[in-house]
């Protein structure tokens, strides 16, 4: 693993079990803390290598060279007399986010909700149950939150600081998937 993926998995491990903890403060029963810690560690390298792909296929920025004598707007100068500007590709940011925000999205949901009860022990059946029943209605509730998350993500945060970016969002969302997972 290299030390950016384990950075970030360690970060949003540490962040999963403040969520946890935060939630064992705010419901009756507590939250399964070790399964979704476990989770996080886990799904974290997944996330992290997804972000890296999708920024390989789709490059959020283009970088565009102008020799000297041209004058751009916000360009900073660069070897040569060259003038090189990176411009957003707003066609490939708004397809990360939109695959972000669908297969990605139900994927991650459907794995949590699935993989955290089994890690409690739950039997398959029970589980599958949960990600057939709660899979949408926690999508629903994401789409309030994520879809400017990752906007911001893809337009604004560097690729390797993406998934510690989610995962402070996350703690907040975790507090929420924490007392869903608590009930």
């Amino acid at each position: 693993m290299s030390a950016p993926l384990v950075k970030a998995t360690l970060q949003s491990a540490f962040l999963t079990l403040c969520s946890a903890l935060v939630a064992t403060f705010l419901t009756p029963k507590d939250p399964p803390i070790v399964a979704l810690v476990i989770f996080s560690i886990v799904s974290t390298p997944l996330n992290f290598s997804w972000q890296q792909y999708l920024e390989r296929k789709l490059p959020g920025y283009r970088v565009e060279k102008h020799e000297a004598n041209e004058q751009i707007k916000g360009g900073t100068s660069g070897e040569g007399g060259v003038t090189v500007k990176r411009r957003l590709n707003v066609v490939n940011t708004l397809t990360k986010v939109l695959i972000d925000q669908t297969l990605l999205a139900v994927v991650n949901v459907a794995l949590h909700l699935g993989v955290v009860r089994a890690l409690q022990g739950m039997p398959l059946q029970e589980c599958l149950q949960a990600v057939k029943e709660q899979t949408w209605p926690l999508m629903i509730a994401g789409y309030k939150i994520w879809p400017l998350v990752s906007l911001l993500n893809f337009t604004v945060i560097p690729v390797e600081s993406r998934t510690l970016v989610g995962s402070l969002v996350g703690l907040g969302w975790g507090v929420f998937l924490a007392l869903r997972a608590a009930r």
